[in-house]
């Protein structure tokens, strides 16, 4: 098994068939240099596929930011965030030209749709464990602000839950695949 972080992966050129990026340009400082090294261990006529959360945020993303403000939560100063000149914007047409600009032919993009379906312990407990930039965000809180985020979660995910007890709720991501040359 081999591991490795973009934008440098421990792999020869052009060793791979295709490549997928589920979800990784949301998290990487550089999507331009994850992208070309994505590029650089495809072989050509291969294929790279991409998804990402887009903007303005499906309902499912915008939940989290609402839960946190409602219950009055605090913002750090300092959030990660990609250096703007390194940034692109989250739409079909800026994850196109992102594509493109990295010298990826044939880019498609679609938005997909669908209903995430997961009980709310588990959607409560990977923030509530320090996964991700929500987990970042309620580390930084105080025990009784995360009590309070965690009434506010229980009341706004309310209007979200079945009769079976599971959340059901709306997302989307775009999908974009090309070819590399």
């Amino acid at each position: 098994m081999h591991q490795g972080a973009l934008p440098d992966l421990p792999f020869p050129d052009r060793c791979f068939d295709a490549a997928v990026a589920n979800f990784v340009m949301n998290h990487v400082g550089h999507p331009a240099a994850a992208l070309r090294e994505l590029r650089r261990v495809v072989r050509p006529g291969s294929r790279i596929a991409v998804t990402i959360w887009p903007y303005p945020l499906p309902p499912l993303q915008q939940l989290w930011g609402q839960i946190f403000d409602a219950a009055g939560g605090r913002r750090p100063v300092v959030m990660h965030k990609v250096d703007p000149a390194r940034d692109f914007p989250r739409t079909a047409e800026g994850l196109t030209t992102l594509l493109a600009d990295v010298g990826l032919g044939g880019v498609q993009c679609d938005t997909i749709t669908w209903v995430h379906r997961t009980d709310p312990e588990d959607w409560w407990s990977g923030p509530a464990n320090g996964i991700g930039a929500l987990g970042m965000l309620m580390e930084s809180q105080p025990p009784e602000m995360i009590v309070r985020i965690r009434e506010t979660y229980d009341k706004l995910t309310a209007a979200y839950r079945g009769d079976d007890g599971l959340l059901a709720l709306p997302t989307a991501a775009l999908l974009a695949s090309a070819v590399v040359a």
